[in-house]
């Protein structure tokens, strides 16, 4: 017989076995919900795990990890780590198919310790290497800095270490009640609460915030950037606007995902009613972070991640894993660069070399020449055209443009160089 409200009430809160959730028809169809997202997310997620785990094995073979250049590599372990988390959160979700099997959700078992082990490492490690990738891409981009392989390996290890030493604490300090039924899945008992916020719930909200603020910032540096023609290649000025608009999307995916089961859970943890409903739809919220994650990064950053790996892709940096215009996949990029000069490889520093600082190029170079001490302007237009067809059939190939230089147009030492 189903329950009434009151009495599914006080039930949200009680660290006690639950049958049969049957009755309880708003809780069973939710946790439908919830698990169906989490194994769209363990699959998602494993499949592009493994798919970076061998392209790192490859890097590891071929020596290309040696080139001195570890921008790319750096990204990509940070990618596995996220998504080596994002699975174990996954599978705590996905877990709530057994309850579904059972029509119970039964403390004191293998299951539910286990689900509740997952929910603590999977929520934190993927809030803390969310927090890592906005961190490295900070100062890849801004800064052009990055960390040497000691220094990386270093911090990746200390932060899988906090990620597992946390829960561990936890269940030192309460070996045998630590993980029950909290709410509509296994998770740190109810009456653990100073556990559940300074061992948990603390440190989500730190990489909420954190991450939220550091993409905004990269997001207004580049814009500013991208307005002040901060960068004299026209590609990267091209690849920086594409980045200043996609990379919004990264905090907006995480915290979307992950506030409103924080919410939950402090709302429970002030004494105020918090329904079945309200947690199985944080839980299939979170949950799809996994999935999302898959998504957005093999949409925005492709390059970085189903490129092979190559000598020339590890030396290129955060912004160039970008797309180059995401927001035009098929169509027509026409680039217009005017008044170009190189600089002499003295002059160069390893930014001006990618374009990321090339800010001081003037657009003009007056110059003398011969006894006469005569001066002119000396001018570079270059126009670049650009072309994605989409193609329904088979077409003959089509070879790379010829370039054609006309000098001497004018008299004197003046003159104009189009390259087509």
């Amino acid at each position: 017989m189903p329950l009434e409200g009151p009495e599914i009430a006080a039930l949200v809160t009680q660290p006690t076995t639950l049958a049969p959730l049957s009755d309880i028809p708003t809780l069973y169809r939710g946790l439908i919900a919830v698990t169906f997202f989490g194994l769209l997310s363990l699959v998602t997620s494993t499949a592009l795990f493994l798919r970076l785990v061998w392209r790192l094995i490859k890097s590891i073979r071929t020596g290309s990890h040696s080139t001195g250049s570890t921008r790319i590599n750096q990204f990509v372990v940070l990618l596995t780590s996220l998504l080596f988390a994002d699975i174990q959160q996954s599978c705590a979700f996905w877990l709530n198919a057994h309850w579904l099997v059972k029509n119970s959700i039964t403390i004191d078992t293998s299951t539910c310790w286990a689900q509740g082990w997952f929910v603590s490492t999977g929520d934190l490690g993927s809030g803390l290497f969310t927090l890592a990738i906005a961190l490295h891409a900070f100062a890849d981009i801004i800064f052009d800095y990055r960390l040497g392989p000691r220094s990386f390996g270093a911090v990746i290890a200390g932060l899988w270490t906090f990620n597992y030493a946390l829960p561990v604490i936890g269940i030192a300090m309460n070996p045998t009640e630590f993980y029950a039924r909290a709410g509509a899945w296994c998770w740190i008992n109810e009456k653990f609460s100073n556990e559940r916020l300074y061992l948990h719930y603390f440190w989500v909200i730190i990489c909420e915030f954190g991450t939220v603020i550091i993409y905004t910032i990269i997001f207004l540096i580049l814009q500013r950037r991208v307005r002040r023609s901060f960068y004299a290649n026209s590609e990267t000025a091209v690849r920086a606007q594409s980045a200043a608009k996609v990379i919004i999307i990264y905090p907006i995916v995480y915290v979307v995902c992950t506030l409103p089961l924080v919410k939950a859970r402090l709302t429970s943890m002030a004494n105020q009613h918090v329904s079945f409903l309200e947690l199985t739809v944080a839980g299939a919220m979170i949950t799809s972070n996994g999935w999302l994650d898959v998504l957005v990064y093999s949409f925005t950053r492709s390059s970085s991640i189903f490129n092979s790996d190559s000598d020339a892709d590890s030396q290129k940096g955060v912004l160039d894993t970008f797309r180059h215009r995401p927001d035009q996949a098929y169509g027509t990029t026409t680039v217009i660069e005017a008044g170009k000069v190189r600089r002499s490889a003295s002059r160069r520093g390893q930014g001006d070399q990618s374009g990321y600082h090339s800010r001081s190029a003037s657009t003009e170079e007056l110059w003398g020449s011969g006894t006469h001490h005569m001066q002119g302007v000396k001018a570079d237009t270059t126009v670049v055209v650009q072309t994605d067809t989409l193609e329904m059939g088979p077409v003959r190939g089509i070879g790379m443009a010829d370039e054609a230089d006309v000098k001497s147009v004018g008299s004197g030492k003046e003159g104009r160089k189009f390259r087509r």
